[in-house]
């Protein structure tokens, strides 16, 4: 309820007349949403359709003929109090992850601005809870307050300051649960000392925890404080966004032929770049591959990985995995990604029965969309090729030839320096 009061506001209609089904709808049966429809609103308990056509018809109130703009009061100081109280009172808003914070006093979030060029008042960029929902900008200044809650460092600023230009959300409200991460390449990685080796997605790596929590807490308090079932609908929640994971391509990791990532997408290999990566939900593990069934194996490993709908994949290799790759012919990451493009495929029945396939793909393929609409005329046991964002990135610690696929898709690469 407290979502769509949100979403009425946002489209500056606060006084918009609502009606409420029961949900979810997916999984249930004909019966069942006809129930929905000539039941109850499970929120007013009036007749669904007896409300529904009073909203249409009744006139309009005085609220409701209201125009102009609506506007939210933001104040840049709050007084002082007691560590204790100042805690409790970030923790009641959801403007902290829950976990203790560093208090960002002015002097503090001075000492961060001091680490770049740009000012206080400049806009770095806009985030939104979810496609659907309103876009909030943030300033520099936003960005070094979150810092200082984080715990990071002045000298970790332009890196968070990088990240939050990508305008990636590390807490995305959607109901599927999903996280972010974030890889950084050039000289920055030795600077801040990021992980790139054992432990890397994980906590054992300063720099990276303090700079993913800042992440985390912007993307919050950037799209007004993430409020579980008010502004986070993530109906599981999900492990990987409570520190969202940042570390470094091993590069000393990195077969001849193989560019790290930030050459991939276009930057020099002597710069400082992060690169996000959103929509991720969930991550599995595996051994090397062996000569007999690669093929066979890699197609099952990467293409059983959540819903064909999403098309993204993040291959997280381990340096000890890379030989038997480079045997397979794979020279270049570009040669294994676009293996995988072609080859990892589901059948075309499978993919339409897919839930979020129905959501999100059934409907522009019935209005002609390609290449959902041939994929629908196919015969049921055709191969459907449906990942289309692909990425690899090289990280690990070599203590045994295990690597993962991670259901994320590239965002964004954005130069450090650029916001030093």
């Amino acid at each position: 309820m407290d979502l769509v009061h949100d979403k009425a506001f946002e489209e500056g209609m606060p006084a918009l007349r609502l009606a409420f089904t029961p949900t979810p709808v997916g999984g249930k049966t004909p019966a069942e949403l006809a129930g929905y429809i000539a039941g109850k609103d499970p929120v007013s308990k009036q007749p669904l359709m007896q409300e529904i056509v009073g909203h249409l018809t009744r006139p309009l109130n005085e609220e409701e003929r209201m125009t102009g703009l609506v506007k939210r009061a933001k104040k840049r100081l709050i007084g002082p109090d007691t560590a204790k109280n100042l805690q409790k009172y970030f923790d009641d808003r959801f403007w902290s992850d829950q976990l203790p914070i560093i208090m960002p006093t002015e002097e503090r979030v001075a000492a961060m601005l001091k680490q770049t060029h740009h000012a206080p008042g400049e806009i770095v960029g806009k985030m939104r809870v979810t496609g659907e929902r309103e876009a909030w900008e943030y300033t520099v200044e936003t960005v070094a307050v979150n810092a200082v809650m984080a715990g990071a460092q002045p000298e970790h600023f332009p890196a968070i300051l990088a990240l939050a230009a990508s305008q990636t959300n590390a807490r995305s409200s959607s109901t599927s649960s999903m996280a972010a991460m974030a890889v950084f390449n050039g000289p920055i990685v030795e600077k801040l000392v990021l992980n790139s080796g054992t432990g890397a997605l994980g906590l054992y790596n300063n720099s990276g925890a303090l700079i993913g929590r800042a992440w985390g807490l912007l993307s919050s308090n950037a799209t007004g404080g993430s409020v579980p079932g008010h502004t986070y609908m993530g109906v599981q929640g999900n492990p990987m966004a409570s520190v969202p994971a940042v570390f470094a391509e091993n590069v000393a990791g990195l077969p001849p032929g193989w560019n790290p990532i930030h050459v991939q997408k276009r930057f020099k290999a002597d710069e400082s770049v992060v690169s996000t990566f959103s929509g991720c939900q969930s991550q599995n593990t595996m051994m090397g591959l062996r000569d007999e069934d690669w093929e066979w194996v890699l197609k099952r490993f990467i293409g059983g990985l959540g819903s064909p709908q999403r098309g993204a994949k993040l291959l997280l290799i381990d340096p000890a995995v890379t030989p038997p790759l480079l045997r397979f012919g794979f020279d270049t990451k570009e040669k294994l990604i676009n293996w995988v493009k072609q080859n990892v495929t589901t059948p075309k029945v499978h993919y339409w029965l897919d839930q979020e396939v129905i959501n999100y793909k059934l409907g522009i393929a019935r209005a002609g969309s390609e290449p959902y609409a041939t994929w629908l005329n196919l015969p049921d046991d055709a191969p459907i090729p449906f990942l289309t964002n692909v990425d690899v990135v090289v990280v690990g610690g070599s203590g045994n030839i295990r690597w993962s696929v991670n259901e994320c898709g590239y965002s964004r690469s954005v130069r450090v320096d650029d916001w030093r």
